[in-house]
């Protein structure tokens, strides 16, 4: 068996090394329409709908700037937590998945509003089927970024990979921002490879790139990551002198975007808000007596509120902010022993099971999978997944780790990832943006235990050969 399937699997990826560019463009083509069509599949086939929590604030946020009310939230007496309708100016999440939102309702003409601030049928499908295509369109980016840094059959086979990945599927249906970020995220750091500062073209890669870092910083704060992962890249790549002024282009670019966000928070909410006002309930959580390393509203008040409601009056949100900011800060420098125990925790909540997307895809059981027998089988099948996945890309880092700037561009971006959490803190779901990357990296292993097989065959069959011969 082993004579037949090793010759058979090398002379495959052998051949898509020299695919010209019709049957390269054919390929991808074929894995993005895979890729599709598994995840509208999948956003058909569950009932998921965003029962309060992120999901719900983000939905219900587009809904009101739809609606022509403007980035607001409110309490009111909404089944789901945030109501529809006029409210207080809000920076409590990024923004940029809500405004996406709301421009595809524009688009497409959709009414999204519902007096009940329930979802709305078509709001939310179109929603679902968004986040399908957004994740989709991450492919040929997968590809393009496994071919930079390996070659052509590594980013096939890592496009291939994430394409059918169920894990990567499962996220679709619910309203969180990652299939956008993951898009913008694989896309700058393609630009980032693919435009190296050492190629003698012009600056508009590095425009490009601090773009999309702005973009996607706008999207989830763990974007922030982008700029010093080219940082280490550059510096890798090119030495110090190209890397600072990169550098200096790259953040002027990112910054231009951010910008007009900024000044609306500071018209809005009279402060300085860089990106969201969450960041200071985040890095709280992190870091306080009673932090767990995960997700959590701490037990702490401020002026008779508690963060859980900060998020619904701009003054106690801006107050939340600054408060929980400083409370943090002085946490961790007060308890160093502390901070390496909840360090240990963040990195393992951070790494830690994907089965915590049914739950959500269930709703919290109101929408369940049918068959019964199907969700059963969800939670061991995304961890088998997962940790399959995760191992095959660590344990194949050794073999194809050299003193590169691309290959060593993999390592950085999860070291700098995991650095950024323990700086906050960690969720299983804050490792999706790194299927791409683990992908990538098991794509590189896979290709290289094909290649020495390959040649290890050829060694076995010039011997056999030579005995033979010798007979």
């Amino acid at each position: 068996m082993r004579s037949i399937l090793v010759p058979s699997a090398s002379r495959l990826l052998w051949r898509l090394k020299g695919l010209s560019a019709w049957p390269l463009i054919f390929a991808l083509s074929a894995l993005f329409v895979l890729g599709l069509a598994l995840r509208l599949i999948w956003v058909f086939y569950t009932d998921t709908i965003p029962l309060g929590g992120d999901p719900h604030w983000y939905y219900v946020v587009a809904i009101n700037l739809a609606e022509g009310f403007g980035f607001v939230s409110n309490s009111g007496s909404s089944l789901l937590g945030e109501a529809v309708g006029p409210g207080e100016p809000t920076a409590f999440w990024p923004p940029a998945y809500s405004f996406v939102l709301a421009g595809l309702w524009k688009v497409l003409g959709i009414d999204a509003a519902s007096a009940a601030g329930l979802p709305t049928d078509a709001s939310l499908t179109s929603a679902k089927v968004l986040n399908a295509v957004l994740g989709a369109l991450t492919i040929p980016f997968i590809y393009a970024l496994g071919r930079q840094i390996f070659d052509r059959r590594v980013g096939l086979l890592a496009a291939g990979l994430f394409a059918i990945f169920p894990n990567a599927i499962a996220w679709t249906p619910l309203l969180f921002p990652e299939q956008l970020f993951v898009l913008l995220f694989v896309a700058a750091l393609w630009v980032l490879v693919a435009f190296p500062i050492t190629s003698g073209r012009s600056w508009a890669p590095l425009v490009a790139f601090g773009i999309l870092a702005g973009l996607a910083t706008l999207t989830r704060g763990q974007g922030a990551v982008l700029i010093p992962v080219a940082v280490v890249y550059w510096l890798t790549r090119a030495g110090w002198r190209p890397a600072v002024g990169s550098t200096a282009i790259a953040l002027l670019a990112a910054a231009a975007v951010i910008a007009p966000w900024t000044v609306r928070n500071g018209v809005a909410l009279h402060a300085f808000v860089p990106i969201s006002t969450n960041s200071g309930a985040a890095l709280r959580a992190g870091h306080a007596p009673d932090s767990t390393g995960t997700t959590m509203w701490t037990r702490d008040r401020i002026d008779g509120f508690r963060m859980d409601q900060s998020l619904y009056r701009p003054d106690w949100e801006v107050q939340g902010y600054r408060e929980y900011t400083n409370r943090a800060i002085s946490y961790a420098l007060t308890h160093p022993l502390r901070e390496l125990a909840l360090a240990r925790s963040k990195v393992y909540h951070v790494y830690r099971s994907d089965s915590g997307v049914v739950p959500w895809l269930t709703t919290l059981g109101s929408t369940p999978i049918k068959p019964q027998a199907l969700e059963n089988a969800l939670e061991p099948l995304f961890d088998s997944a997962y940790y399959a996945l995760l191992f095959v890309a660590l344990a194949s880092v050794p073999f194809w780790l050299r003193r590169d700037a691309g290959r060593q561009l993999l390592v950085s971006v999860v070291l700098l990832w995991t650095l950024f959490h323990v700086l906050f803190l960690g969720e299983p779901r804050y490792h999706v943006p790194l299927y791409p990357v683990f992908s990538i990296a098991a794509a590189a292993g896979v290709w290289l235990a094909v290649e020495r097989s390959r040649a290890l065959w050829g060694r076995w069959r010039s011997g056999s050969s030579n005995s033979g011969g010798a007979g």
